[in-house]
């Protein structure tokens, strides 16, 4: 779909799913909060769950009426717009966030940023389908992740990974 084509479907409100993500909510439901990054938050199901349990959250999406739609329910979240298929690179400094969340929307340069803004210690919760156009092979998420902890991993009609990265880089060379 194009951007214009969400859009007009966050304004007819098609479709849209209020209750978040449970492979969010089980990753999350153990981490004390801190700071989180919804990529493709569309209207922020995942933003506002995270906010109400007390993490600080920036959710971004490239559908202005989605970040519409999350500013009219939380004012308590920086809701941004940015396309990310124009602009993979994010606006955010090198270990950003404690959690950073892209659940249903593959754009893989996205994998390498998230990696970037996650602090040391902190998660990367990532769910993508395995089947239709937009999708990722068996095995993809955990070679995007190689070198983080995994936490959780599951394949089926959508792969999912919860992973963390390490506290500390072990280097071979002396």
């Amino acid at each position: 779909m194009t951007l214009e084509e969400w859009n007009e479907r966050y304004r007819s409100r098609e479709d849209i799913d209020a209750d978040p993500a449970e492979l969010l909510v089980t990753a999350a439901g153990y981490l004390p909060p801190g700071r989180a990054l919804d990529l493709a938050c569309g209207a922020g199901r995942n933003a506002r769950w995270l906010a109400s349990r007390g993490w600080e959250v920036v959710a971004m999406d490239g559908s202005s009426e989605a970040i519409r739609i999350v500013n009219e329910h939380e004012g308590n979240i920086d809701a941004r717009v940015m396309d990310f298929e124009r602009n993979a690179a994010l606006p955010f400094d090198d270990e950003s966030f404690d959690l950073v969340a892209i659940l249903y929307y593959l754009h893989r340069p996205l994998f390498a940023e998230a990696k970037r803004v996650v602090k040391r210690g902190g998660v990367i919760v990532c769910a993508v389908k395995m089947i239709g156009t937009y999708r990722v092979k068996s095995g993809e998420l955990a070679q995007h992740f190689e070198g983080f902890g995994v936490l959780r991993s599951n394949e089926g009609e959508i792969a999912e990974l919860v992973a963390r990265r390490p506290y500390f880089i072990h280097s071979n060379t002396r």
